[in-house]
């Protein structure tokens, strides 16, 4: 295989294997084996954690600690499936073809970091080459390995005790961030922790479609600090979406854009960091921007159970603690609604002293405290009313004796009352303390979620209850012929701008093209005035000077026109509220579709909402309404806008040629919504 047919492979969308051999290897050797350091030898732990045949390559030890050692992979009494390289890089790709030829097919890479010096960049370029050549999977390079609870493990870092088994596979790019998950405690299951490192020849994108067919992963996990290949991912996080496999991802190294050259606003407001939290959303994977926000997303959706909506009730042993929830959610957008009367009604029937039964509800010294909070619990869940059920509740290991048997009490009788409903149970802490191991196993059997800090958990729960299936992408109908209107590359003049989006329906503002003076004012009459008279063309003309509002008159519009020199449009006027919906093409990603205001803010970053093109209207609809500055438009009109959305969508779609487009704005009224001006870029290979 050439050096180009390497990098085409690894540019394209094609995900490789060889991972279940990375990941849960039945077979293992260890070259470089040694026991010199407590940290080698802990390593070695780590490998013979599990039943599966293991053995050391070494050249003069027969040996260490109780593992066989041969001098070659060849001369080993099995043959490995996977290979953990602990040699340094002077002699690392020695040792690769070595265990290659021993027939190894899967090698894991800790090293070539920093240790190596300006030495390992081409060393890791050789060992990438040869590895596509061979058609073998290597993790690496400078990555931890990967750790499997209860399982051997090519991991170079100290696997802790609580280290516990369950459906969250993580996949990081950080070792740091991998050790800190396999030091987490208790809590969260897992099913591997990942750390791919440089990816030289298997990265995220390999791994997430692996998980996406393993029986035994729930919800992924992913620390990013670069998507190496785009389309490879998306495809990833399609097969995952497929299987109803949730995703949580933290992506660090995002930095404002710069002033980038951008003919349309939606290019100027749109970039790479907002294309990837366009393709996550696409595909309803959570992102989020902190490590304990990722622990506690994973802790909610790496349950068998999953929240089904946002309407969520809690009992607490104190009433500012109810406060601090409340607050907290409210700030979530997951508020605590009132009780029900009828709800009402029952807790007060059975426990007169609850005068005013609250959502947070407080049920500290109402009665008996183990007969008033799993009656509560139980009355709450069985109501029908919720999709989350809390228990806010202080488990800290530290805690006394009598505090954790209550505690116990608490966590047993939250799991009763959600059994058998499609109530989500989770028990919320005020602090980030770690409960007793045997609490976290009760919570782990009964598939209760234990969640650590108020605000982190109610973020993670409305994460996860604002999530939705993943809609296939509609693109309704034929691509409708543009050819006579993108030909050319380069911007198009508003005229034809236009008139390709009203194809696809985009409906405008009555206007007129006018090549003279005088045919701009016959324009106007017809019109009727005040009109708007500005040039056809260029991209933001309107800085430029190029559009005159308000034209009152015949002799204005006259007047208008003879100074803009040109052919100019002259439009009817319109007014209301100011949206802005355009596109952009990304590399890997393609066309980012974005919905935000209109106006001098349409490139204002952080306004606007995004996806990837096309979608359909429900789609169309959430974006629309995930934009807060066009709420108060009206609803018909929000209606009329989403369906703008999907045309250009549409368009995006179905011609790749057009790089990008405006439609800016689109005024929004109780007359409906029309677009007031328009822009389209043909690419230079069109």
């Amino acid at each position: 295989m050439t050096g180009a047919e390497v990098d085409l492979i690894h540019a394209a969308g094609e995900l490789r294997g060889g991972i279940r051999e990375l990941l849960f290897p039945r077979s293992l050797a260890v070259v470089g084996a040694s026991d010199r350091t407590e940290a080698q030898a802990e390593i070695l732990r780590n490998v013979l954690r599990g039943g599966i045949p293991v053995a050391g390559v070494h050249p003069s030890r027969a040996d260490v600690l109780g593992m066989p050692c041969a001098p070659t992979a060849a001369e080993l009494a099995f043959r490995p499936e996977l290979a953990l390289l602990l040699v340094g890089h002077s002699r690392v790709e020695e040792a690769f073809e070595d265990a290659a030829a021993a027939g190894v097919r899967a090698f894991v890479l800790p090293g070539l970091g920093a240790e190596a010096g300006a030495e390992g960049p081409p060393v890791v370029a050789r060992i990438a080459a040869r590895a596509d050549e061979l058609g073998v999977a290597v993790l690496g390079p400078n990555c931890m390995g990967v750790a499997v609870p209860e399982a051997a493990s090519p991991w170079i870092g100290t696997l802790s005790p609580s280290f516990p088994r369950g459906r969250v596979a993580t996949v990081v790019q950080s070792g740091s961030i991998g050790e800190a998950l396999t030091a987490l405690g208790p809590r969260v299951g897992f099913r591997c922790v990942v750390s791919s490192g440089g990816e030289a020849v298997r990265d995220a994108a390999d791994v997430c479609a692996f998980l996406a067919d393993d029986e035994e992963t729930g919800a992924v996990g992913l620390f990013l600090e670069a998507v190496r290949r785009p389309a490879a991912f998306r495809a990833a996080l399609e097969r995952l979406a497929e299987a109803d496999k949730p995703v949580v991802c933290l992506k660090v190294g995002r930095s404002p854009a710069g002033a980038r050259a951008a003919l349309t606003h939606t290019g100027a407001a749109v970039g790479s960091d907002e294309a990837f939290s366009a393709l996550l959303r696409r595909y309803e994977a959570v992102e989020v921007d902190d490590v304990h926000d990722l622990v506690e997303t994973l802790e909610v959706l790496g349950r068998r159970r999953r929240p089904r909506g946002l309407r969520i009730a809690a009992v607490s042993e104190s009433g500012g603690e109810c406060a601090l929830l409340a607050d907290r959610a409210d700030e979530a957008g997951m508020p605590f609604e009132p009780l029900p009367d009828r709800l009402r009604a029952a807790l007060q029937s059975e426990f007169p002293n609850f005068l005013d039964p609250g959502n947070p509800l407080d049920a500290w010294a109402i009665d008996a405290a183990e007969r008033v909070y799993p009656r509560s619990l139980e009355l709450l869940a069985r109501s029908g009313e919720f999709d989350v059920l809390l228990a806010q509740v202080d488990l800290s290991r530290f805690r006394g004796e009598h505090e954790q048997v209550w505690n116990r009490l608490v966590v047993a009788a939250l799991a009763d009352a959600c059994e058998g409903t499609d109530v989500f149970p989770a028990v919320t802490s005020v602090h980030t303390v770690d409960p007793p191991l045997e609490l976290a196993e009760l919570a782990r059997d009964r598939d209760l979620a234990l969640l650590r800090g108020a605000a982190h958990a109610v973020r993670a729960l409305a994460a996860a209850g604002r999530r939705q299936p993943v809609r296939p992408a509609a693109n309704d109908g034929a691509p409708i012929d543009l050819s006579d209107l993108v030909e050319r590359p380069g911007p198009l003049p508003e005229w034809e701008s236009s008139l390709a989006l009203e194809r696809y329906g985009v409906p405008f503002a009555t206007r007129r093209r006018a090549s003279s003076a005088e045919e701009a004012v016959a324009a106007a009459v017809e019109l009727g005035f005040p009109v708007v008279v500005k040039l056809d063309g260029p991209p933001h003309k309107g800085r430029e000077g190029g559009v005159i509002r308000d034209v009152a008159g015949p002799a204005a519009a006259h007047e208008a026109a003879a100074r803009l020199a040109g052919p100019v449009l002259v439009a009817a006027r319109a007014t209301g509220v100011e949206a802005c919906c355009g596109f952009v093409r990304e590399p890997g990603y393609g066309a980012v579709l974005a919905v935000g205001p209109g106006g001098e803010l349409a490139e204002t970053r952080g306004l606007a909402s995004v996806t990837l093109a096309p979608i359909d209207r429900e789609l169309a609809r959430r974006l629309v309404d995930s934009v807060p500055l066009l709420a108060n438009a009206p609803a018909a009109a929000r209606e009329e806008l989403a369906a703008i959305v999907v045309s250009i969508g549409r368009l995006a779609a179905d011609h790749p040629q057009v790089e990008a487009g405006d439609v800016n704005p689109i005024l929004l009224s109780n007359d409906g919504a029309v677009a007031v001006d328009a822009l389209l870029v043909i690419g230079e290979t069109a």
